[in-house]
């Protein structure tokens, strides 16, 4: 394929890389500039182990996954999107060798294995799709396959990173994970949204309010189910480049203490603001 069809472009690890050309040239030029998302990045280069696999669940057109294996021995890539996987897939063949050490998978890993319905709210392909989009417009049946019996059929005995970034998947998908995670104990920068969970289109003081209670019941849930880990970091808070728009918030995001960061997952969960957290046996 013609050089034409890439932009070259710089990685948050110092590395340099050939993304496709299209509907994503903005967020690229964002991505090389570090103005996305500087917490994952930094989160990547401090908890990633060289010398062992990291598992990508959510991996889009390849953003966390260009930068992960370079820095991981073997990098794991499952995106369902058909339309992002495309994309995905050249990213990954141009930039041999660099990428010799990524293994992608266009499959959906999911509480139950089988066929399941993925959807988007838009055309597909813009990091938005979701199992719970499955009822919209844009939908695909993709195979489904639960985590560990995934982890058993390619043989990963060496994972010691998991980035989940499912578009609110993570709720239904993390219980079914639990046996996993609390055995391995790899580190699991986990993405939250709860602003997918209920009515979305709800109208009304009650109706929004069901929905405020469904959404922090839910993160509630999921701090409860991944208690086991020893640290729970903001990452937000630990990245120094990252702006606060409160004072109050600033203080909790970058406390090093572990109910300061609960408390404030809960009251992102009850605003239904999406967020990141850190969970890890390991200090930052």
């Amino acid at each position: 394929m013609e050089e034409s069809t890439f932009l070259r472009i710089a990685t948050p690890g110092g590395g340099t890389v050939h993304v496709r050309r299209g509907n994503n040239d903005h967020f690229w030029r964002s991505y090389e500039n570090g103005s996305w998302e500087p917490e994952t990045s930094a989160v990547f280069r401090r908890f990633i182990d060289p010398q062992r696999s990291y598992v990508d669940i959510g991996a889009w057109i390849g953003p966390t996954l260009l930068l992960g294996c370079q820095l991981a021995k073997r990098a794991y890539g499952v995106e369902p999107d058909p339309i992002a996987f495309a994309e995905l897939l050249e990213n990954i063949q141009h930039n041999r060798p660099l990428t010799d050490n990524v293994r992608l998978f266009n499959l959906c890993i999911t509480p139950v294995s089988g066929k399941v319905s993925f959807g988007s709210r838009g055309t597909g392909g813009d990091s938005m799709s979701s199992l719970l989009f499955s009822s919209e417009a844009t939908s695909w049946k993709v195979e489904g396959i639960k985590f560990e019996d995934w982890i058993k059929q390619n043989d990963i005995s060496d994972c010691t990173f998991v980035k989940i970034d499912i578009e609110g998947g993570e709720y239904s998908l993390l219980p079914s994970m639990r046996t996993f995670l609390r055995c391995n104990r790899p580190t699991v920068l986990l993405s939250l949204h709860p602003c997918f969970l209920g009515d979305l289109g709800a109208q009304g003081a009650k109706a929004k309010l069901k929905n405020s209670l469904l959404r922090f019941k839910s993160t509630l849930q999921i701090l409860h189910l991944l208690a086991f880990y020893k640290y729970l970091y903001s990452p937000r808070g630990r990245c120094p480049s990252c702006t606060h728009h409160s004072r109050f918030v600033q203080i909790l995001d970058r406390a090093p203490w572990k109910p300061a960061v609960l408390f404030l997952s809960c009251l992102y969960g009850l605003l239904g603001r999406p967020h990141e957290l850190l969970l890890t046996d390991r200090p930052w």
